[in-house]
């Protein structure tokens, strides 16, 4: 018996659980998926010239340029 109450118990426990998950998910406000892909893509544009992957590093303020050459004799 104590086996079957455990287990209505953890059944519960988890309902309980994923009860306030989906609380927790349908509290949060939505916008729809065009307004934020366009909200993105003004965001990259916006800052596309400060992106070091796309306008690349300055030779002078690369802190990862080799500051020595290796000469092998």
């Amino acid at each position: 018996m104590s086996g079957k109450t455990s287990s209505t118990t953890n059944n519960i426990a988890q309902a309980r659980r994923t009860v306030q998950q989906l609380r927790i998910e349908a509290s949060i406000e939505r916008i729809k998926v065009s307004k934020a892909s366009a909200d993105l893509m003004l965001y990259c544009e916006e800052h596309a010239k400060k992106d070091p992957l796309l306008m690349g590093i300055p030779a002078s303020e690369n802190p990862f340029k080799d500051k020595k050459t290796c000469i092998l004799l």
